[in-house]
């Protein structure tokens, strides 16, 4: 049977009329169709497995659904099997929508299933600083590290059951958007939420072996490619680099495979922003992602851009050729740094 391994401090971290609204969506709903975006990572993969294991136990039919396929990296998840990629006959009296604030992040689902998603309630939770919120509900918590911890402060605060799969899941949410536990997102709250779901059975090992120990060897031959093709600027203060479908042949790799590119780049000596650029089967389309140091604020730039994200880990997608985009991209990201560099060379002469 499944318990609700309650902790007494975090039981009333979220705001508890949302929560109320929130109960009030799903204790009526029957057919529960729960989003994850698109190009799925593992807190939106591991928060809508999660969420939907514990409403199993409330009797409800759950159906995750995702744009994209779940990628191999992620089949340990148990129910990764469950996820569609498409709404299919559209009957459910409920949509959660989770892990991003605005319907055009589902991608082809939101394209495909416009008209339905315009009628049918929907219940937005997320942890993006940038995300506006689409739901009739919308639960926003900027200061859980995923959506998977917001989602472990929900199962406290509504006493929803906690079965070890749903626990197993929302742990890889929190260890995928943490680096496991060694990002600056990393909070007390974040640890003991990672702890409840131990607690119910979780195993870390069983997530952080197959994501961050384990890799297919033509995933190391396309990081050797974006690291060979890498550049600096700025003093090494910025650095990029690119992957594109030749990229991918050469290295024999997937593009599911680039995942852990950019927060290497991020890791080299000095570097204060790492930029990832890709174009993969859409020439007119490229995708950036920024990893920062503060104070850079990688959200605040993609922004502009049209994406969103968070302060040190963020990303858009700009309808331009690759080799248009980026060189555009990358000398407003060097105006950037030197723009901080002249505010804090500034912060140093006046202090």
């Amino acid at each position: 049977m499944s318990q609700t391994y309650l902790n007494p401090t975090l039981t009333q971290e979220l705001d508890g009329l949302l929560v109320q609204q929130a109960m009030a969506m799903i204790q009526p709903a029957r057919r529960i169709a729960i989003l994850a975006h698109e190009r799925p990572d593992g807190d939106c993969l591991g928060s809508a497995l999660g969420l939907a294991h514990m409403l199993d136990q409330l009797g409800k039919y759950c159906v995750p659904v995702c744009a994209d396929v779940v990628p191999p990296s992620f089949h340990f998840l148990p129910g990764h099997e469950r996820f569609h990629t498409t709404l299919g006959d559209e009957q459910f009296d409920l949509v959660i929508a989770l892990d991003a604030g605005e319907l055009y992040r589902f991608g082809a689902l939101a394209e495909q299933h416009r008209d339905f998603l315009a009628r049918v309630p929907i219940l937005n939770m997320d942890h993006h600083v940038s995300s506006t919120g689409c739901g009739q509900v919308n639960i926003i918590d900027t200061a859980s590290a995923a959506t998977a911890e917001l989602l472990v402060l929900f199962q406290q605060q509504a006493h929803l059951p906690l079965t070890g799969e749903a626990a197993q899941c929302l742990l890889t949410g929190m260890i995928t958007d943490t680096g496991s536990f060694q990002y600056s997102n990393t909070s007390a709250r974040t640890m003991e939420s990672a702890a409840v779901t131990i607690r119910a059975g979780a195993n870390a090992e069983t997530t952080v072996k197959p994501l961050f120990r384990t890799y297919p060897l033509a995933k190391l031959r396309l990081q050797a490619e974006v690291f060979k093709q890498a550049q600096t600027a700025c003093g090494g203060r910025l650095i990029w680099s690119y992957a594109d479908d030749a990229t991918l042949i050469t290295a024999g790799a997937t593009a599911d495979m680039d995942d852990s590119c950019v927060g290497t780049l991020r890791d080299v000596e000095g570097v204060l922003v790492a930029a990832f650029f890709k174009a993969y089967g859409e020439p007119q389309i490229t995708r950036i992602s920024l990893r920062t140091y503060e104070p850079f604020d990688a959200a605040a730039f993609c922004m502009r851009l049209g994406g969103g994200g968070h302060p040190r880990a963020a990303g858009a997608t700009v309808n331009r050729p690759l080799a248009e985009a980026m060189p555009e991209i990358v000398a407003q990201l060097a105006e950037e740094c030197q723009r901080l560099a002249s505010l804090d060379a500034t912060d140093t002469t006046h202090s």
